[in-house]
């Protein structure tokens, strides 16, 4: 017997022989997930085990059924060991213990609910902008739904509750698991057209915030097959030309996404959608930037702007400012470059939208290095190292100052 794996049964650390002291539980929530995934692969405790000779941790059976009992948590090793003999994905797995251990922190209304009002009760929770608390509840209501069978009348409405955990899942930035209940759903039988492209939809969403963009463009040409079948409405075929015009961008097809971007917007404006047209027209403007069209670029992103303000669309306000900064740092007008970050900072910063003032700081950064000024160097560098683990998007600033970070030059 291998008494080592057996000393090393608790705590959620990357190994070590250090005997535990007591009884350390585990997950049940983790746990439970594990088991699923396990028996769906049709693999008994036994074969796990076999299975996991090769790699540097074993999987004992034994200790196996107390991780999936909620008696144990893995640790790194076993839970790599698990991932590749499943096939699931590292990142997958670790997000799923990651939202595990979250859900388990969370305070929660336990009352028995029914899906209608587990559906409404999330759906106020999103809409405060509480989706940790909506994911808990959500993953709660699932779970016990899945251990009995599903009621006459009930299982659009589950379908309509997953479609709001996966959503919740991406506002959480939880991608890996976002795309793999986005696959479980679309291979569901019987979702309804509407439903199936909003799952789609989410699938692609993932796809791009995970760097695939191949797939994400081949799971887009399906999701406009579909639309044509359906009855959705006219928003839905403008979010799908905005995803487009991202995913083209990120692919670097900027003429092609430019396109996308203007099909979008025509949708917005005959909506009418004043808030995705602004967004979208911010996005015209960036690429149009990226194109070399400087005077068309700066005028999309002014009239952005205009309408921000008017509205009052903050995020929209910084977001704005923040392409006109990095678009007049691309001209080389340092000065106005300057000036359009900060005023964005002073909008994006007391609200915390990571992502605009890493973009800001970037540029004023750059300037700052030209100028040979090192106070503001430090101050803007400081800013951007405290930040740059914290973003979730794909940005070309994050990658070149990861580089820098790494020895390259910025």
């Amino acid at each position: 017997m291998d008494t080592r794996d057996e000393r090393r049964d608790h705590g959620p650390r990357l190994g070590g022989d250090v005997e535990p002291q007591g009884e350390i539980p585990g997950s049940k929530t983790f746990g439970a997930y594990l088991r699923a995934v396990r028996e769906g692969r049709r693999l008994s405790l036994d074969a796990v085990e076999e299975m996991s000779q090769g790699f540097p941790e074993r999987v004992t059976k034994s200790h196996l059924s107390r991780i999936e009992n909620g008696l144990a948590y893995p640790t790194f090793t076993r839970l790599f060991a698990l991932s590749r003999i499943y096939g699931v994905p590292i990142a997958s797995m670790a997000e799923r213990f990651d939202l595990a251990l979250q859900r388990e922190m969370t305070p929660l209304d336990l009352r028995v609910r029914t899906p209608l009002e587990a559906l409404e009760d999330a759906r106020k929770l999103v809409t405060s902008g509480r989706h940790a608390e909506a994911l808990a509840l959500l993953s709660a209501v699932l779970d016990e739904r899945r251990a009995r069978a599903v009621e006459p009348g009930e299982a659009e409405t589950l379908v309509d509750l997953r479609l709001w955990y996966v959503d919740c899942l991406l506002h959480l930035g939880r991608y890996e698991c976002a795309k793999a209940e986005a696959e479980e759903l679309l291979g569901q039988p019987g979702v309804a057209p509407s439903r199936r492209l909003m799952t789609l939809e989410a699938f692609v969403i993932s796809c791009y915030r995970l760097g695939r963009y191949t797939v994400a463009i081949m799971a887009l040409e399906q999701a406009f097959r579909d639309l044509e079948k359906s009855e959705a409405p006219p928003k839905t075929a403008a979010d799908l030309e905005a995803i487009r015009g991202n995913v083209l961008t990120a692919s670097g097809r900027t003429e092609e996404a430019l396109s996308a971007y203007r099909r979008a917007l025509g949708l917005y404006e005959a909506i009418p959608h004043p808030f995705e047209a602004c967004r979208i027209r911010i996005n015209i403007g960036s690429a149009l930037a990226a194109s070399g069209e400087r005077e068309e670029a700066s005028r999309a992103l002014e009239q952005a702007l205009a309408e921000a303000e008017a509205a009052g669309y903050d995020k929209l306000r910084s977001s704005a400012l923040s392409a006109l900064a990095a678009a007049a740092f691309e001209a080389g007008d340092q000065a106005a470059a300057e000036a359009y970050a900060l005023r964005s900072n002073t909008v994006a910063r007391p609200r915390e939208y990571l992502s605009i003032v890493f973009r800001n700081c970037y540029y004023l950064w750059k300037i700052a290095r030209a100028r040979r000024d090192e106070a503001a160097v430090r101050a803007n560098e400081r800013t951007l190292r405290a930040y740059v683990g914290r973003i979730e998007e794909q940005m070309p600033e994050v990658e070149a100052f990861r580089a820098f970070s790494s020895g390259g030059e910025a």
